[in-house]
């Protein structure tokens, strides 16, 4: 593959889905197969169960490879004579293409039905390869994210950004006993829950434009509620900033999915953060847990079409 294999197994026209060579195949291909060693500075290291059959034992290691490759990297992207600026430059490229890989593996997990069950070969693949990008994400922000402009995420956290997975197991991405040297970042103070959902847009007149195309299409809030109300709370500094509560009227299904649409025009629009909200009602006058948008979670709702066509004018 000529591409990244972070990119190139979830590619639509060419991914892991393709892939029909039998296991004898993978058994020649392993038979010459060359491990690259681990990278010197890495911070932390992958747990993840055994592969057990010739097709994902090689696209482990192929993922295994290509990791080490991109760790070793750093040391290129961060020479000893970089100014502040070009780290700085530098730290936001490789952010933007770690957040590259982690959106599209979201999509074809949605898209392609991965689950958790790792007896499945794309499914074992797959998994592997969302947590070694995390671990990538992660090994950036331990070693260089004095660099950086934002403020760092947990593991639980990018699990919970990119993918919607709250229950992520974090030991699977564990720290190494490493005694080798890396840079030393000021103890991080714990973080208080976040109480905006973060539009990324300062020009915010087509966010609710948008809004109020949605609601004329698939009716999202009862008319106890205003599209205005709506838009006030997505673009509030606090929550607490807006005394409306946003009664909903569209379907949880719906509704599940708008967010997850929506999500990338935000720093924060996800189930966890609108639960700590507290401020969207069901149809049956309760408050709306993330864990009934996990649940509620499908690719096709009704008016999936039209849904997408309104948000693309977002972009």
């Amino acid at each position: 593959m000529k591409a990244s294999i972070f990119s190139s197994l979830v590619s639509i026209t060419n991914g892991l889905h393709r892939d029909n060579r039998r296991e004898k195949d993978f058994k020649y291909l392993l038979s010459d197969f060359k491990m690259n060693p681990k990278a010197n500075k890495a911070v932390f290291k992958v747990n993840f169960k055994k592969p057990l059959n010739a097709k994902k034992e090689y696209y482990q290691k192929l993922i295994y490879n290509e990791t080490e490759k991109t760790l070793v990297s750093f040391e290129i992207e961060f020479p000893k004579n970089a100014t502040i600026p070009e780290n700085k430059y530098s730290f936001t490229i490789l952010l933007n293409k770690f957040d590259k890989y982690l959106n599209d593996i979201a999509s074809f997990i949605d898209e392609r039905g991965i689950t958790a069950d790792l007896s499945d070969d794309d499914n074992y693949i797959i998994n592997y390869l969302k947590v070694s990008v995390i671990r990538l994400y992660t090994e950036l922000q331990e070693q260089y994210g004095q660099f950086s402009e934002n403020t760092n995420f947990t593991i639980l956290e990018i699990a919970e950004k990119y993918f919607n997975d709250t229950t992520f197991d974090v030991n699977q991405i564990e720290k190494t006993n490493s005694n080798k040297t890396v840079t030393k970042k000021a103890p991080k103070v714990t973080a208080k829950p976040k109480t905006s959902f973060g539009y990324k847009n300062k020009d915010t007149s087509t966010l609710l434009t948008v809004l109020k195309l949605l609601n004329l299409k698939i009716d999202v809030l009862d008319n106890r509620t205003t599209v205005e109300q709506l838009h006030k709370l997505l673009i509030a500094k606090d929550f607490k900033d807006t005394e409306s509560q946003i009664y909903l009227q569209c379907e949880t299904t719906q509704f599940s999915y708008l967010v997850t649409k929506l999500k990338p025009f935000f720093n924060g629009f996800n189930p966890t953060a609108i639960e700590r909200s507290g401020k969207f009602i069901t149809k049956t006058n309760t408050p709306l847990k993330a864990n009934n948008l996990h649940k509620n979670k499908v690719h096709n709702p009704k008016e999936k079409e039209e849904i997408d066509k309104i948000i693309q004018q977002l972009q």
